[in-house]
Order: structure tokens, then C-alpha cells, then sequence
């Protein structure tokens, strides 16, 4: 006999477990179903080196969520209940330049500036300027994130009924370099500044990116935190609340199909043929073509659903990831606060040569020169055993190379990966090879078959343009978690907030709980 709950959710990644830890608190019994050994998706760490080395092969960085109800109104007592902490660096982003000059982002807006000061005086009292304008932008950009995003039309109609929400309009409008440009002076800070808004995958010249230059300055409010014990710390205290509240968790059961009838969805089967029924909602926090494309049949769709979503675009580029354990941390040429940093990248200080990489991107052409460096250990020494450290190593790559499409990178991805170590090599001191204890590499092409949901090494399932944004993502007029087969809904990195490490899956059960008569309010004051 079939297992029997009231939710489904199809995919244990850290959005899913979100949708559940509220609905279980809501006193539903839901199953979570998750393909891979372990739950957190994305939001994971591993053994993936040598053993006593906990490495993130994905998220790295926690800056949106602390910023979510979820965790600074600790709402379902992931911090006091179920062992999740964070630690809050005070340089939380550094980049360095060739000239071994760095960048350093801190905590404090008065240092950051005083950094800032060394490439432009100008540009140190911009910053000042621009920060104060960035906290007010920020309450506009993060309407939705963690409720429900309004209608598109009903955002740009909102929008363009004051002069802020004009403004944020004309940067939502703009690409990342134009809002840079429009702020500063100085070719570093401006390669800075679009350097960390190109973190959503998709390149600085691309309009529509400058939404993103306004979290920069949320590192002096809420910062950029890191777990304690690797980024699936949060996976795994999100799980132990599922599960403390009733819910049941079933991993290495990948999903194959969604049962409709009669126009709803009722339940799923596993590829092992078992079924599990629903009988109030399924909810999936895959891939919106997983989903659409392989578990939905086509029949129960309306006519021209499946070409829409089958148009929708991945992100401008993936990247290559490379976990290191260390004998000891790296020591940076550019020395001082850079050391202490918990994310360094590395940029050409030359604007066109920046430029250009995201361009050759476009045409497939791989590049070993913008890597960005995470060293969690000089926080968090339980990531590794006494004394030693890990590296997280991540550079953007295309997915589909020039010669050879994605299947190429199985040919080259040791050679790319050990281009991008040298430049690595070149601005430390001590990164050679007595140094380097284990080594991993995840090409773009890895990343999809290690991440079922990272459909072309898409770390955010699809891209973050304005077509597939706010209330658009994943499509426009599905927004809003619900689809076209009722009592099935979406959740995760297909729909907005979209892609990184937000409990945005907030958003969708608030959606779902409205649709199920339970009063979200309510729920969150138990």
C-alpha cells in the first residue's frame, strides 16, 4: 500500500526543507524526498579531500539569508533549538589586482572606505553616499524575498508612483557597470563593485544586473555569515527540525514522475516504482524543467506551457570549483587585512581585459583568471584538523566550450583547473604543491551531474534576467509558486528569490498555506 501524507515535496534541498520545517510547524505530516544520499542540495558540505576536511562543493557564502525572518527572528528555532551558528567576519569580501593592491571590504564602512581611499579620495566619499542610498534601496529590492513577490504589474506600477521607486527602477534597468559608473571614478573600485554583482552568474554589462550593486553594501548591516561546521550546517539543522516536528525525510529516492488527476496532483513515483500519495499539496524545489520537462506528462499541461518553459534561459555562465585541504592557510603578496579575509577574488585592474572574459564566456572560450578564494578555516577551525585548512577554489567557466561543447570538459578540466591554481600561485606565497594536502576539482559539467538540479551547471536551475525575475521567475504570470495543475507547487532556486543561500522557500509557503486555509501569521508565533 502506498505511503500516505498530507505534502510532498520533491527535493531535499535547503528551500524544501524550509517549505517543510514551516508546514510541519503548521502541524502537517510531510514527506521530503530527496534523490542524492543526503539531504541540503546545494547548501551542503562533504568529506571531499581527506577525511577531517568538511568542504562546500557549492554555496560558500550566507549573506541574504541572515537578512530572512527565518534565522535573525529565529522562527523555527533553527539557532536556539537545533545547533545552527554563524559566525560574522569582519572582512567579510577583498579583491586583489595584479599589482598585489587589494580591496578590502570590511564590516566597517569607515575602513572600507579608508581601503577605498588608496585607488580614489573621490571615490571614498562616493561610497559613503552610495551605502546610505543602498539601505534604502535595499527595503524596496528585498520586497518578496521572503513573502510573496507582487505581480509584475502591480510591482511596476508601485515602483512608478514615487521618485525612490522610479530610481530603483532606473537601476533595476541598468546593468551592474552602469550603476558602478554612475557612482565612481576609479577603474578598481568600479572592477570591485561588479566583480561581486557578477556573483549571480550573469555579466556585469548585462542590463537588468544592477539590482544586484545594492547588496554589496548590505556587508556593513547584516553582513555575510559563516556557519559553523561548513555551509550544510544549515541543511543539517533545518533537517532536524523536520524531523523534530513530525516530518519524514526519506533520501536516495529519486523522484520519476508527478501523479495528476482529475487536474491535481496527488502524489509521486519514485524511479523504483513505489508511490507516495498527497492528499493536500506536492511541492517541487527542483529544477522547473525537471519538473515541466520529465515528471509532469505532457497532456496534463496546457497547450504551449511546455515550450515556454523550455525557452527559459540558463545563467551566462557556470563555473569551475576546486576544494583544497591545506597544511596552512595562504599568504597573500598583497599581506595585511587580505589574510584575514574569509572571500578574496582576484580581477585584472585593466577594465577592458575584465570585460573581456565575461565576453569570451559568450563564445566558449574558458579563462583561469578571475578566481574567487574562500578560506572558512581562519574562522572556523572545525572545518579540518587542528592546525590545517581548506580552500575553496571557484572561477567562472562556460558550460558549452567552443570546441567540443560541455562533453569537452572531461578532456580539459585538469588543465583548466591547474591554470586557474598558477594564478592562484602568483598572488600568494606559499601555494605550492608542499602545501596542498588533497585536491578536488568539479568542472561545469560535473556540477550537472553532481547537482541533478543544476541543469547545464546552472548553480541557480535558471538565469537571473528580468524576464525570469521578481514575479517572472520562473515565468511570467507564474510567479507565484502556484502552476497550472492545481494543488502543485514550486519552490527553490526556479523561483524567486532565485539562486544562493536565501530560506526563500519563506516566500512559497506562505502561498501554499494561504491556498490550504492555515494562517502563516499564526504559525510563525507558536
Amino acid at each position: 500500500m502506498a505511503e500516505q501524507y498530507d505534502v510532498v515535496i520533491i527535493g531535499g534541498g535547503h528551500n524544501g526543507l524550509t517549505v517543510a520545517g514551516y508546514l510541519t510547524k503548521a502541524g502537517l505530516n510531510v514527506c521530503v524526498v530527496e534523490c542524492q544520499d543526503k539531504v541540503g542540495g546545494g547548501v551542503i558540505s562533504r568529506e571531499l579531500t581527506l577525511p577531517g576536511f568538511k568542504h562546500d562543493p557549492a554555496s560558500v557564502m550566507h549573506g541574504l539569508v541572515v537578512a530572512n525572518p527565518i534565522i535573525h527572528q529565529d522562527e523555527l528555532g533553527l539557532l536556539s533549538k537545533y545547533g545552527l551558528k554563524y559566525i560574522y567576519p569582519e572582512q567579510p569580501f577583498a579583491i586583489i589586482f595584479p599589482d598585489d593592491r587589494a580591496l578590502v571590504f570590511h564590516h566597517d564602512l569607515d575602513k572600507t572606505c579608508e581601503s577605498i581611499s588608496q585607488f580614489s579620495e573621490r571615490d571614498a566619499e562616493a561610497y559613503l553616499r552610495f551605502n546610505k542610498a543602498a539601505v534604502q534601496m535595499r527595503k524596496i529590492a528585498q520586497i518578496g524575498m521572503f513573502s510573496p513577490p507582487p505581480a509584475w504589474g502591480t510591482m511596476m506600477s508601485v515602483l512608478d508612483a514615487s521618485e525612490e521607486g522610479r530610481e530603483f527602477l532606473r537601476v533595476v534597468l541598468s546593468s551592474a557597470l552602469d550603476v558602478a559608473g554612475d557612482w565612481f571614478e576609479s577603474d578598481e573600485l568600479k572592477i570591485a563593485m561588479a566583480r561581486y554583482a557578477s556573483e549571480i552568474m550573469v555579466g556585469p554589462k548585462e542590463k537588468g544586473t544592477g539590482n544586484a550593486m545594492w547588496f554589496v553594501g548590505g556587508l556593513h548591516s547584516w553582513g555575510n555569515a559563516v556557519p559553523v561546521g561548513g555551509s550544510g550546517a544549515l541543511s543539517v539543522a533545518l533537517e532536524a527540525c523536520v524531523k523534530d516536528t513530525g516530518g519524514t525525510v526519506r533520501v536516495s529516492s529519486p523522484v520519476k514522475t508527478v501523479k495528476v488527476e482529475g487536474g491535481a496532483a496527488t502524489g509521486i513515483v519514485l524511479e523504483s516504482g513505489e508511490e507516495i500519495l498527497a492528499s493536500r499539496a506536492v511541492i517541487s524545489n527542483v529544477n522547473v524543467k525537471q519538473l515541466f520537462l520529465e515528471m509532469v506528462a505532457e497532456d496534463r499541461l496546457p497547450a504551449d506551457f511546455r515550450d515556454k518553459v523550455a525557452r527559459i534561459k540558463p545563467a551566462s555562465f557556470s563555473g569551475l570549483n576546486q576544494a583544497l585541504a591545506l597544511n596552512e592557510a595562504p599568504k597573500y603578496k598583497a599581506g595585511g587585512d587580505v589574510n584575514n579575509t574569509f572571500f578574496v577574488e582576484y580581477a585584472p585592474s585593466s577594465m577592458e581585459e575584465f570585460l573581456r572574459a565575461f565576453e569570451e564566456f559568450d563564445y566558449g572560450i574558458p579563462n583561469s583568471t578571475l578566481p574567487s578564494i574562500a578560506t572558512a578555516t581562519i574562522l572556523d577551525p572545525t572545518r579540518a584538523p587542528e592546525g590545517k585548512h581548506t580552500m575553496y577554489l571557484w572561477n567562472y567557466e562556460p558550460y558549452n566550450l567552443k570546441d567540443g561543447g560541455p562533453s569537452r570538459w572531461d578532456e580539459i578540466k585538469q588543465e583548466v583547473a591547474d591554470s586557474i591554481l598558477q594564478t592562484v600561485r602568483e598572488v600568494t606565497t606559499n601555494m605550492d604543491e608542499d602545501n596542498i594536502l588533497g585536491r578536488w576539482i568539479m568542472s561545469p559539467l560535473d556540477m550537472s551531474r553532481y547537482f541533478p538540479s543544476m541543469l547545464e551547471g546552472d548553480l541557480g536551475h535558471i538565469g537571473p534576467f528580468l524576464t525570469q525575475f521578481f514575479a517572472n521567475r520562473p515565468l511570467p504570470g507564474w510567479g507565484r509558486y502556484r502552476t497550472p495543475i492545481e494543488r502543485l507547487y514550486m519552490c527553490g532556486a526556479s523561483t524567486y528569490p532565485g539562486q544562493g543561500v536565501t530560506c526563500g522557500g519563506r516566500a512559497a509557503v506562505q502561498i501554499i498555506m494561504e491556498d490550504l486555509g492555515i494562517d502563516f501569521r499564526k504559525v510563525i508565533k507558536k
